[in-house]
């Protein structure tokens, strides 16, 4: 088979022009980028004048152009099963993979991005989109603090927003496209009580970095096992 995985020009290239003005497809990419840029706002990396939506929305349309090329046709639909699977297939060729090393794992990112778009597509509330399909691609999270009213059963307990859930796992992803194998393992997952949580973030550097080395001496061993080989320094240059 052919190599279709090649650099696309998005300025003269037809295939990506076509995707990009395509009318079937201009509401997921508009979601999708609003989504991105939203992510990368809240996680304080960027400001919304950031160009990372921007890039991970022309990626998209890059691995659209990939699906025709491998699959013989674009998909009628971005949000399909159908159309995920075959996305996510790409993983496993390897004139994908070679292509993906080459720009740096943001290929992976992307399509890591875009089935998490797809996750939250999938708890949008379908009474809402009945009233108002104009926001069928929006997803809602959270701007201000919100008060949370506790649901009495046996035990008190809290409704956790599934919006804000999905986004903090992709949050915790974003650093991804550094590393050439999947960081999303048990291994590599913490649980926080909501202190510790403000700590690792915003305490100051000599604190924060306590906690950190803890964790790493603890299970270095572990994530060494998934492939992934990361410094101390490494770690703590994520959390400045």
């Amino acid at each position: 088979m052919e190599n279709v995985f090649v650099p696309i020009d998005a300025r003269t290239d037809p295939r990506y022009l076509y995707v990009k003005n395509n009318p079937l497809y201009k509401d997921f990419f508009e979601g999708f980028f609003d989504y991105q840029t939203d992510l990368s706002f809240k996680a304080g990396k960027v400001s919304k004048s950031s160009g990372k939506a921007q890039s991970y929305r022309n990626h998209l349309m890059k691995i659209i152009v990939f699906y025709k090329e491998v699959y013989g046709s674009y998909p009628t639909s971005l949000e399909s099963e159908k159309t995920a699977a075959g996305i996510e297939a790409f993983f496993k060729m390897n004139d994908f993979v070679k292509l993906n090393r080459k720009k740096k794992n943001f290929y992976s990112a992307t399509i890591n991005g875009y089935l998490d778009y797809l996750d939250q597509l999938k708890v949008v509330n379908a009474d809402e989109i009945k009233e108002n399909p104009s926001e069928r691609y929006k997803i809602k999270l959270l701007k201000k603090p919100t008060r949370k009213k506790p649901v009495q059963t046996s035990i008190l307990q809290y409704p956790r927003n599934p919006h804000e859930m999905l986004a903090a796992k992709h949050r915790s992803m974003q650093h991804q496209c550094d590393f050439e194998y999947t960081i999303d393992f048990a291994d590599n997952i913490i649980p926080l009580c909501p202190n510790c949580h403000r700590r690792i973030h915003f305490a100051i550097k000599q604190d924060r970095n306590r906690m950190l080395e803890k964790f790493y001496f603890e299970r270095i061993d572990d994530i060494k096992v998934h492939g992934i080989d990361i410094s101390i320094d490494e770690l703590e240059s994520y959390y400045v």
